[in-house]
């Protein structure tokens, strides 16, 4: 299930740059099941050692200048938010108790709920063109000499699809309890590499390097739905990974 909020006020809205923390707080803040709250945030659902929350969002989508001295990113109202889950009970926990409430609060910002929309699913296919909403992310924990480091990988990298490949299996059996018929997973980048589409974030001063941009797919439709209610890649609780189907 997908909802997209918008917001409106007086005032603009002031964040730091890397704000994904703020929006996540924000989702957990408005949860009325604080037991479900609890798990999401602290457990989530199992797979063997991995554990995945299953629910990712976009970044805050509208007219936006940034500050780059201050580290600053200014949004002008409306602006968007999108939140997707396959976990239908979050995203209607989290609808309800906004459209009771007046206003909502973004570090420490008052706005009100203009809209709120359930989306209507779309037709998931063997074949999509899809554009992120937030980066998506796919890495590895690599060891050299005894010392461990993170390697992101970039989509036009020949690991990037099998990476994703694997880590949307996992999902699949999180949530349907069973394996998935013919796994099947390919992302294909539009055009030559370009940096541009390459976001290098701070997460809770953790760096993570995500890409954003258009591609097309090639995949089981179970897989596609799978990816686009619960993220696509990797960190999708921290805000990466979330994509429209254009």
């Amino acid at each position: 299930m997908r909802v997209m909020l918008e917001f409106i006020g007086d005032k603009d809205l002031h964040l730091p740059i890397q704000y994904n923390h703020i929006v996540q707080g924000f989702i957990y803040n408005n949860m009325t099941d604080g037991d479900f709250s609890a798990f999401m945030h602290d457990e989530g659902f199992k797979h063997g050692k991995r554990k995945f929350k299953l629910f990712t969002y976009s970044r805050l989508e509208g007219e936006f200048r940034l500050l780059k001295k201050e580290e600053k990113i200014v949004l002008k109202p409306p602006f968007k938010l999108t939140i997707s889950s396959p976990i239908d009970e979050f995203i209607f926990d989290i609808s309800q108790n906004m459209f009771k409430k007046d206003f909502c609060t973004f570090n420490n910002q008052t706005f009100q709920l203009s809209s709120i929309n359930i989306e209507n699913p779309p037709v998931f296919r063997d074949r999509a063109r899809i554009k992120f909403l937030s980066p998506v992310v796919m890495y590895s924990t690599i060891e050299d000499k005894g010392i461990k480091y993170t390697y992101y990988y970039s989509p036009w990298n020949d690991n990037f699809s099998d990476l994703l490949l694997n880590n949307l299996i996992k999902k699949y059996e999180v949530i349907y309890g069973e394996g998935v018929r013919d796994p099947y997973f390919k992302l294909y980048p539009i055009g030559r590499e370009n940096m541009k589409y390459q976001k290098v974030m701070k997460y809770k001063n953790t760096v993570i390097k995500g890409w954003m941009g258009i591609y097309d797919v090639e995949c089981n439709p179970d897989l596609l739905k799978v990816a686009y209610y619960s993220g696509l890649g990797a960190k999708n609780s921290q805000g990466f990974g979330c994509f429209e189907i254009l």
